[in-house]
């Protein structure tokens, strides 16, 4: 008997956290609303629209293949997706993580949904107004730092194990001359991503993967060809690559198809095997648990962003 229906965006797209965390297939109705509002409101470039369409298709498959009730809408705006749900199965408690943007926070409690905890990053919202409730200024770098030691990744009684906190000074090399790139990593496209594609009007790459499987390849081909480099040629530029050294792994922390915390554990687990040098483990973790989180907290933080958000949304018609 269904008891709950569990609302998942399309930014919160993994089974192990979330309100999908402690979700029971055989009492939760799962629903994912694929709402023209969000398709058609803003000047979307279509690769990055195949792709938040598809890995939420994807992932809608990925929970009826583990025996959850699922129920993939497509509406003019969430709200109206969720009133149908509640129409069809009848008027049953809704229930997400709070959401990432605060203008559907607002629309999604006012319409009733209950929260749990937004675990997509590794700083709560409540840490990282600890944190900034104590600063005169919002450095990044002592953000950074506080993370560091907060997290206990590479250091040894507050201090950094290698006795520096940032290699960044070192990290500012150019491209060698003839230097051979990594070759970029391609994903298959299977029914799915060709019928996104269709409907959009486009071909898609085979750049960026739509599922879990795909995203964790993505992982998997970082480690084993990019990071040790990834360091001294973090702010190279070359005709020759586009990507570089870098990663290619921030959509996927960005819907939910990765978490920072595996990502990290794994390049950790290089760094302390010997496999990738101080210089290339840094400055990757650095963009993981400083900026990206940094950026985060400091929009919940301060509501001048809410308020520009809002203004944004007034006059552009943007929403979800």
């Amino acid at each position: 008997m269904t008891k709950r229906i569990l609302y998942i965006p399309f930014d919160h797209l993994n089974l192990s956290f979330g309100v999908l965390k402690d979700a029971d297939p055989k009492t939760n109705h799962i629903v994912l609303i694929e709402s023209t509002r969000m398709t058609s409101g803003r000047p979307w470039h279509k690769e990055r629209l195949f792709y938040l369409i598809s890995s939420a298709r994807h992932f809608a498959k990925e929970l009826e293949n583990a025996g959850y009730q699922v129920s993939y809408l497509k509406c003019a705006t969430t709200i109206d997706g969720l009133k149908e749900i509640q129409k069809s199965l009848g008027k049953l408690p809704i229930y997400a993580a709070e959401p990432s943007s605060f203008v559907q926070y607002q629309q999604l409690q006012e319409f009733g949904v209950q929260y749990v905890p937004n675990d997509f990053f590794l700083t709560s919202r409540v840490d990282f107004k600890t944190w900034a409730d104590k600063q005169k200024s919002f450095l990044m770098e002592t953000f950074y730092r506080a993370q560091r030691i907060r997290l206990n990744i590479m250091v040894e009684n507050g201090k950094p194990d290698t006795g520096v906190w940032n290699f960044d000074k070192d990290n500012r090399l150019p491209p060698p001359k003839n230097y051979t790139w990594p070759k970029y990593l391609e994903h298959e496209r299977d029914e799915i991503d060709l019928e996104v594609g269709a409907e959009l009007g486009m071909e898609p790459t085979k750049t960026w993967a739509t599922t879990r499987a795909g995203a964790l390849a993505q992982l998997d081909h970082f480690i084993k060809t990019s990071l040790v480099d990834f360091g001294p040629y973090e702010d190279a530029v070359s005709a020759d690559s586009w990507a570089l050294h870098h990663s290619l792994l921030s959509p996927y922390l960005n819907n939910g198809l990765l978490h920072a915390s595996e990502v990290i554990d794994v390049v950790l687990l290089e760094y302390h095997a010997g496999h990738a040098p101080i210089g290339s483990v840094e400055a990757f973790v650095r963009q993981i648990i400083g900026w990206r989180e940094y950026l985060n907290g400091m929009y919940w933080h301060f509501p001048r962003f809410h308020q520009d958000e809002n203004e944004l949304c007034e006059k552009h018609c943007f929403g979800y």
